[in-house]
């Protein structure tokens, strides 16, 4: 009874916790566009993403990118020993808490790294154009939602019995 107690309890953190390991989009707001979209027209146009900028977040995502390989190298480290835990029959649940710690502070690292990339990307854009790039992602995000939801209707439709 105390390992399935222990089971549901890890499940019920882990999966609150997977947000931290999610980057940036994690935390209420904080979007960043997947990929180097400071190279897609648009972006650029509207931005005026200059060609120095460009070369800097390439140079900062190849660095965040390298960093995050070894970071989530970390976490699976982590999950890999609570479940060798979890998995004993002599099970330790100190222990078990204490990797669970373990396991929360390498998946807070992925998420520290990932949201250091959007804190530089904020200081090379500035206020103006920060908040633009925001403001496209706002709108982006209420297309593709108003497009799911025309999409799920008209399927509704066309499912309905004559």
């Amino acid at each position: 009874m105390k390992r399935v107690a222990v089971l549901v309890m890890l499940c019920f953190f882990t999966l609150s916790g997977v947000s931290f390991a999610k980057g940036p989009g994690a935390w209420g707001g904080f979007k960043m566009p997947h990929g180097r979209w400071w190279h897609a027209p648009e972006i650029v146009e509207r931005l005026d993403v200059t060609a120095d900028e460009q070369a800097t977040l390439d140079a900062l995502a190849l660095e965040r990118e390298r960093e995050l390989i070894d970071l989530k190298g970390a976490v699976q480290r982590q999950e890999l020993e609570l479940e060798t835990i979890l998995d004993q029959a002599d099970f330790d649940r100190a222990a078990c808490l204490d990797q669970f710690d373990k396991l929360l502070d390498a998946r807070r690292e992925v998420a520290r790294k990932r949201f250091g990339f959007h804190v530089k990307v904020r200081e090379l854009l500035g206020l103006d154009r920060y908040r633009e790039l925001l403001g496209m992602l706002r709108d982006r995000h209420k297309d593709r939602r108003r497009g799911e939801a025309g999409l799920k209707g008209s399927l509704r439709e066309r499912m309905a019995c004559p």
